[in-house]
Order: structure tokens, then C-alpha cells, then sequence
């Protein structure tokens, strides 16, 4: 199946290639060409943090949670479990509120508890899948932090009261 898939791709980032495209495709399925994270979820990504006082690890680390989570509006960042479940964090569906609030109520909970040991974090914010979680998500700190040059991407915004369209 590999190499199917590998032979597949080739295929078309020779055509790719041939009709003059700077990149082959990818792959992955990401969004933005490629990238993790959409650049207006970092910016919003990057204002709760500030909101929150997030460290730059934190931060990686709650990127690295949307990007896990990926859930729909209401779910983005996994906070509550189940939709309908009656968690305060599921009360908006409408994408940018709900994107809010569930990085609030992760944030929250990375300010409280994070203490730069993501296994160890795994465990609370994901306990009946720590091990499998803590791994994927480590891994996505490091996917993150290579695509971005080390460099959380944006300017920290100043603290402010954060207001739903």
C-alpha cells in the first residue's frame, strides 16, 4: 500500500511539477497548503494566551491541542466531551465563539496544571487515553515549533477583552 501511495504521489508531483508548480501537493491533509494551523487560528490561538499569561511552551502546547482535538465548532480544542453533554464550554457552535471559549477552557486548564511535562499533562487532560494523547500531541509541539522556525508565529497581541463577531 506504501508504495502505491508513494508511487501515486511521485505521479503527481511530477505533474505538479511539469505544469509549473513551485510544490508538490500534500499529502497530509492540512490545512492552509500544508500548514498545522490556519494563520487566524494562531492569531486567535495567540490572543487567549496573552489573555491567560501562557508561556511560549504553553502556547506550543495549546496549538498543539487544537490541532490534535481538531473538532468541529464546539468541540475545537476537545474541552467537555461529548457535544449535548452540558459542559458550559459547548455553548456556542458557531465557530469563532466556540473557538473562544474551548481555547479559554483549554488554556485554563494548561495555566493550572501544566508544569512542562506533557506526559504528566496528558494525564489530566486526557485520562482515559494519556499515553496515546501525550504522544501525538509531543509530537505536534515539534511539527509546529519546525514549521514556524522556533518561533511562535505573530506578535504577542496586549491583553484585552476578547469580543465575538
Amino acid at each position: 500500500m506504501k508504495i502505491l501511495f508513494s508511487a501515486a504521489l511521485a505521479a503527481a508531483a511530477s505533474a505538479a511539477f511539469a505544469s509549473g508548480a513551485t510544490s508538490a501537493p500534500d499529502p497530509s491533509g492540512t490545512p492552509s497548503g500544508g500548514r498545522l494551523l490556519p494563520a487566524r487560528e494562531w492569531q486567535m490561538i495567540r490572543q487567549v494566551a496573552a489573555n491567560y499569561d501562557l508561556s511560549d511552551d504553553a502556547t506550543w502546547l495549546l496549538a498543539a491541542i487544537r490541532r490534535h482535538e481538531n473538532g468541529r465548532p464546539g468541540l475545537e480544542f476537545g474541552v467537555g466531551g461529548p457535544m449535548n453533554s452540558g459542559h458550559p464550554a459547548h455553548r456556542y457552535q458557531d465557530g469563532t465563539k466556540s473557538f473562544y471559549i474551548q481555547a479559554m477552557w483549554a488554556a485554563g486548564t494548561i495555566r493550572r496544571h501544566y508544569r512542562g511535562d506533557i506526559a504528566a499533562f496528558g494525564r489530566r487532560y486526557n485520562p482515559p487515553a494519556a499515553k496515546a494523547w501525550s504522544d501525538r500531541v509531543s509530537s505536534l509541539v515539534g511539527r509546529l515549533k519546525v514549521e514556524n522556525a522556533y518561533k511562535l508565529p505573530g506578535a504577542r497581541p496586549p491583553k484585552r477583552p476578547i469580543s465575538y463577531p
